[in-house]
């Protein structure tokens, strides 16, 4: 009983909360962001000293993507792609250079170009293209994200790409733990044929990386979720468990009032509803997830 009475002191007008839920009231609320403020200081500080503690937990499938891709390429009546393993390999290379040399970008700041890669596998291409991501959580987010992205989508339904690889990376970007994509899409060169190249031309948002990498086989390989939680995911889930409280907390309030025509001379419920409630859809609809 004594719970039961917490509660409803906290979230429904009674007499014991002067008819206005204590969850509303400007020192509650005051907690509410202070101990928000807390845990986002708690997270960056694990996030800097202990990297392993927080991961980025994902759950990127090569073929998943592979899939993915086939569908939009056989939707436009393109022919679908296949893995090829000297693909993957340039698709591993290239991403372990990334964390190797500390870069987000097709041309390493040394300039070594994406096709530099092809050419130390042994892979003689007429076409090739690459796509990188990052930060994603599954392979439906990763793909969804190139199609929305003209230079990527490109890539995804070329119709002079016959073959592709992928690498799905775990590693460490700016202290935090990350999934990193590459995708390398080629066609092998016929004899007397000239080479041809396509990447993305988006400005990249360059970030320190680790050289620790793990490297997952392309073909096939689910990687396994890093470590333990996504700071990300964490922020989230806080901002939206405290938006709800708030905003449900003002739903009951405006019933109150609304049906016991209580009089109030301070406070619009309708507009501080409104106000949470597009924030709680913002934090709804944010995405983590970085193409280039």
């Amino acid at each position: 009983m004594r719970l039961l009475e917490r509660t409803k002191h906290y979230f429904i007008p009674h007499h014991s909360n002067n008819h206005h839920a204590k969850i509303l009231h400007p020192g509650s609320l005051a907690v509410i962001v202070a101990f928000f403020l807390f845990a986002q200081l708690v997270l960056s500080f694990f996030a800097i000293a202990k990297p392993a503690v927080l991961g980025f937990a994902s759950d990127i499938r090569a073929e998943r993507i592979l899939e993915l891709v086939n569908q939009k390429r056989t939707e436009k009546g393109l022919k679908p792609l296949v893995f090829n393993s000297k693909l993957n390999e340039v698709a591993q290379r290239k991403a372990g250079d990334m964390f190797a040399f500390n870069y987000w970008a097709h041309t390493s700041p040394s300039g070594k170009d994406p096709w530099s890669f092809f050419k130390e596998v042994g892979y003689d291409y007429s076409f090739a293209g690459e796509n990188l991501a990052r930060d994603f959580m599954d392979s439906d987010s990763v793909v969804n994200a190139w199609m929305n992205s003209p230079s990527h989508r490109d890539n995804l339904l070329n119709p002079n790409y016959q073959e592709m690889g992928l690498a799905i990376v775990n590693g460490t970007l700016n202290g935090v733990e990350t999934t990193l994509v590459v995708q390398s899409f080629g066609s092998q060169r016929v004899v007397g044929a000239s080479k041809k190249t396509s990447t993305t031309t988006r400005k990249p948002d360059l970030g320190a990386a680790s050289s620790k990498t793990v490297l997952a086989e392309a073909s096939g390989v689910e990687v396994e979720a890093s470590k333990w939680f996504s700071p990300f995911s964490l922020t989230k889930s806080m901002s939206i468990f405290f938006l709800g409280l708030i905003f449900g907390a003002l739903i009951l309030d405006l019933l109150y009032v609304t049906q016991r025509k209580t009089i109030r001379l301070t406070g619009k419920n309708v507009a501080h509803l409104i106000f949470v409630g597009a924030l709680l859809a913002a934090v709804f609809l944010t995405k983590s997830g970085v193409i280039l």
